[in-house]
């Protein structure tokens, strides 16, 4: 049985160049093709038991991934010299970031 593939022994460092970007090309569009039918397909299945594809991978508006924690109240991680609260999330607040210019560390005000 004789190969299907061309013979590239003796191509140039040119051709052999050339010849590489179109494979790279050619796999990038199998694989996008390929993405494309799989999606369809999962899209079909959803639909047939009543779902969205969205829906059953969690995603919110705009295509989003929601939080699993999300409207959960968090516990603080930090509690500031006048009462002030941080859990860790989000920006450092400006109580924090202030007594670090000062020179103090973080982990003295973890809360217990």
């Amino acid at each position: 049985m004789a190969s299907r593939l061309p013979n590239i022994d003796n191509l140039s460092l040119s051709d052999l160049t050339e010849l590489s970007a179109r494979v790279q090309k050619a796999i990038a569009s199998k694989k996008d093709e390929e993405r494309g039918e799989t999606l369809n397909a999962l899209k079909a299945l959803a639909q047939a038991k009543g779902y969205s594809l969205d829906e059953l991978l969690g995603k919110g508006p705009g295509g989003r991934r929601q939080r699993s924690d999300k409207g959960v109240k968090l516990k603080p991680k930090y509690i500031g010299p006048n009462g002030e609260i941080y859990t860790g999330r989000g920006p450092t607040p400006k109580w924090l970031k202030s007594l670090e210019r000062k020179g103090e560390k973080r982990e003295k005000f973890l809360a217990k």
